[in-house]
């Protein structure tokens, strides 16, 4: 028996060796036996296999969802570098379980983290109403865009929703990573549809999609050419803003001038066109030059033309730092078939006259100047001359013109091009075929004073929002006579009510009449006392809006204001006369000392030769 007992250890020995794998147990047993008279001992197996079940259960719920999703649902993952994300997490933002749910994110704005793909077209309804009833202590009305609303988003996990009476998955998580990205910008979203058919789940998308884009109506989208984050020189085109689409009826300029270039778009923007250019064997593109001085309307023209047709536009900058050939080509590649292409201040590029001095720019600068050819141009700035080139930009003019026509530039686009010295520009750049309408913007004239005067002083629906809503007006029976009726009976008193508010609508009808009258004669009187042809529309428009609220009085200084503003002009004209008179004269006088020095030790090895 001393054998059998040595071979078999107690029961201590037992508790021992299980505290090693769960610390504490012997305690716990010997306490549960003391006063529960319960041996724990003896159910330690099935706790063991309940422990072991719990751990293996997240791998088997893990298998078997796996495969039900692949088997069994349809499943679209949206990545946060993609517009889709906003589409959907805006969509999401209003759904009732998200609203519902106990786990939520809160937050001001559900666009993706990333700057570049932050849109500002709006995804709350009431926010279109900026003003609110309440009034502060000056008498304004208080703004409601500054107060940010807030809005809720599942957290991260699953979540079950319904749409159409269909059970949907809305799965929100973040991987693992140990990179410095925050979660907020590298977070995964996905949602599925129970059922192997996907076409439920891309309805849902294009409902996202849909529902978010409406807040576009209306509205002019602009994208720019800009990096993309994290990169230093891949370019890519980023939305910048949506604007309000601009009437076309308030671009100031030339009548005639204006509808001719508008049949031309109208056409080259129909349909049956692209076929037409097809099989003539002719590149489907169109080129306009709008030229004109400063503040005369050429880039609200092209934003108007692009609200006009409702057409995207893209603004490229020439002058850009990041901007290059290849750049450029990348992006005019990714353009679409139908938008429009601005090029702002293509004179102020670096491209002026590059073809044709092209070789005189590139000529070797191994050796020195010599004095003979330094400073021939007392106007050249001293660092082009000392190098032997000509300031110029990144992208020259040839590769310039292989984006906009050559083999490979991108076809269907409108491009329109500006600028403030058309003189400037090279005539390979607007040639027939690059540039197939040239306009000029001409500065202010009678017809364009007056209609800017009628357009800022003539009040338009919304001006001004009412801050008594009026009672609905009561419904007028076919025989002529009004009556509310109201249980078959008419209403006493309706007829009364009906007779008064049709003599307001024709007294408030009649004012407006008298509004409108008394603004055309005194737009009228205005354009009579500004000069023709001095003043910019944006210098008219200006102007005027310093006087917004009172007519009379932009009427009644106007003649003041061009004397002043005339006299302004010359005198900094004057200013900018002298300037450059001192300039070549200390140029001049520059030049002369260098031939001096040059004189003087030409001597000196005269002198030493001798």
């Amino acid at each position: 028996m001393a054998n059998i007992s040595a071979d078999f250890p107690p029961a201590a020995n037992q508790l021992a060796i299980l505290d090693i794998f769960i610390p504490g147990f012997s305690a716990l047993s010997t306490a549960a036996f003391k006063y529960l008279q319960i041996d724990i001992s003896v159910y330690f197996p099935l706790i063991v296999i309940c422990g072991l079940g719990i751990y293996a259960s997240n791998y088997v719920w893990d298998y078997l969802s796996a495969k039900l999703s692949y088997y069994f649902m349809a499943t679209a993952d949206i990545r946060i570098d993609d517009e889709m994300y906003n589409y959907v997490m805006g969509w999401v933002a209003q759904q009732k379980f998200a609203q519902e749910s106990r786990q939520f994110i809160a937050s001001t704005n559900v666009n993706s983290r990333n700057w570049y793909l932050w849109i500002d077209a709006r995804t709350r309804e009431e926010e279109k109403d900026d003003v609110d009833e309440e009034v502060d202590e000056n008498g304004f009305p208080r703004l409601k865009s500054n107060q940010k609303h807030l809005q809720y988003t599942p957290a991260f996990g699953t979540h079950i929703f319904w749409y159409k009476n269909w059970p949907f998955l809305f799965r929100r998580s973040a991987p693992d990573s140990r990179s410095y990205i925050p979660v907020s910008e590298r977070e995964e979203i996905s949602i599925s549809s129970f059922g192997r058919d996907p076409m439920l789940l891309k309805d849902l998308l294009n409902e996202c999609r849909a529902k978010f884009m409406k807040y576009d109506d209306d509205k002019t989208i602009i994208f720019r050419g800009a990096n993309k984050p994290g990169t230093l020189n891949e370019t890519a085109w980023v939305r910048s803003m949506a604007r309000v689409t601009r009437p076309f009826s308030t671009v100031v300029m030339d009548e005639k001038v204006k509808a001719d270039l508008l049949d031309d778009m109208r056409d080259y923007l129909h349909p049956y066109t692209r076929r037409w250019y097809s099989n003539r064997g002719i590149p489907y593109r169109r080129g306009y030059l709008l030229y004109g001085a400063p503040g005369t309307g050429k880039s609200s023209f092209s934003l108007a033309i692009a609200g006009y047709f409702k057409l995207k536009i893209y603004i490229v900058s020439l002058n850009s730092p990041m901007m290059n050939e290849e750049s450029l080509a990348m992006l005019f590649s990714e353009l679409p078939q139908r938008c429009v292409v601005l090029l702002e201040d293509i004179d102020t590029a670096g491209l002026t006259h590059t073809r044709g001095d092209q070789n005189a720019a590139v000529e070797p600068a191994a050796a020195e100047p010599s004095a003979t050819n330094v400073q021939k141009d007392p106007s050249q700035p001293p660092s082009a001359v000392a190098t032997g080139t000509q300031r110029a930009g990144k992208i020259s003019l040839s590769a310039l013109l292989n984006v906009l026509d050559g083999v490979a530039s991108q076809e269907g686009r409108i491009l329109i091009m500006t600028t403030n010295h058309i003189d400037k520009l090279d005539d390979a750049l607007i040639r027939p075929g690059r540039v197939d309408m040239t306009i000029k913007f001409q500065l202010a004239d009678l017809a364009m004073m007056n209609m800017l005067f009628t357009s800022i002083f003539t009040t338009q629906e919304g001006d001004y929002p009412e801050k008594v809503k009026k009672a609905p007006l009561v419904v007028t029976a076919e025989n002529g006579t009004a009556a509310a009726k109201e249980n078959g009976h008419a209403k006493k008193g309706s007829v009364e009510k009906v007779v008064t508010a049709e003599i307001d609508q024709e007294k408030e009808k009649g004012i407006q009449e008298q509004e409108v009258k008394r603004i055309a004669v005194l737009a009228e009187s205005f354009a009579k006392k500004m000069p023709e042809g001095v003043f910019s529309p944006a210098e008219i428009q200006g102007y005027l809006l310093k006087h917004k609220r009172n007519p009379e009085r932009a009427v009644r200084e106007a003649a003041s204001w061009a004397t002043e503003r005339i006299e302004e002009k010359k005198r900094k004209e004057e200013e900018k006369a002298e300037e450059e008179k001192k300039k070549k004269v200390e140029a001049a006088k520059e030049a002369v000392k260098q031939a001096e020095s040059v004189a003087e030790k030409d001597e000196k090895k005269v002198a030493q030769i001798i």
